[in-house]
């Protein structure tokens, strides 16, 4: 086969790459406002998790249909966020500012993995968005569970999310070549760990249900013989 040809296996991996790529560089432009940056986030795993299970979508198309429909959900949700952060942000400041010392170790501590744990809970709610129909409340209940369960996962979703700017930041000279192909990797990381958990979730309650019913219609059979 054709190394160039359009269906040979390096060309099908150059195309996810660039529109990995793109995927991200349309993200960031859509989180210019930050006040956009749930539902830009949400859309962006909406589509990153569609391309790891290999669904034929218009990438382009599809983004802004999440964008659109998991707007204003996304958004309160990352202003919940944004306020969370704030207060936490204040607490740190104030501790840094009065010396560290002058504070108990264990109250630092417990700050410490009450803070971890709200930056990946945080960071979890946005592709269960984009993968589940959920209320609000139901995200922030599904995303505290997942992160209960899912701490080491989310630690690396948490390195690959920075990587692309800290590397970027580091060699500056090389920004245009570390951004794009760093944000591409993440996002492809991180889009398969998501679609993988999600897809044990899926078949956890599938299975539920389908025992639930089971056993429903044996409750129904044996009062129907009764």
């Amino acid at each position: 086969m054709d190394l160039f040809s359009f269906d040979s296996p390096f060309m099908t991996t150059l195309t996810k790459a660039v529109e990995y790529m793109l995927i991200s560089l349309i993200c960031l432009v859509c989180c210019i406002p930050i006040v956009t940056i749930g539902a830009a986030v949400t859309a962006q795993y909406y589509v990153g998790m569609k391309l790891v299970r290999g669904e034929d979508t218009p990438f382009f198309k599809a983004y802004f249909k999440s964008f659109r429909e998991n707007f204003k959900q996304s958004t309160i949700i990352w202003l919940i966020e944004m306020a969370i952060g704030a207060f936490l942000t204040y607490d740190w400041f104030l501790i840094y500012k009065n010396g560290g010392d002058n504070y108990n170790q264990v109250l630092k501590i417990l700050l410490g993995i009450v803070t971890l744990y709200l930056v990946l809970a945080g960071i979890s709610v946005f592709p269960l968005i984009a993968r589940f129909e959920m209320t609000i409340k139901e995200a922030i209940k599904g995303a505290l569970a997942y992160t209960y369960v899912n701490v080491p996962r989310l630690i690396l979703v948490l390195v690959l999310l920075i990587f692309p700017t800290a590397a970027s930041m580091k060699y500056p000279n090389w920004l245009m070549a570390i951004w794009p192909i760093g944000s591409a990797a993440s996002l492809y990381i991180i889009s398969y760990n998501f679609a993988k958990t999600f897809k044990k979730l899926e078949l956890r309650v599938q299975g539920i249900e389908e025992e639930t019913d089971t056993n429903s219609d044996e409750e129904l059979n044996q009062n129907i013989d009764s």
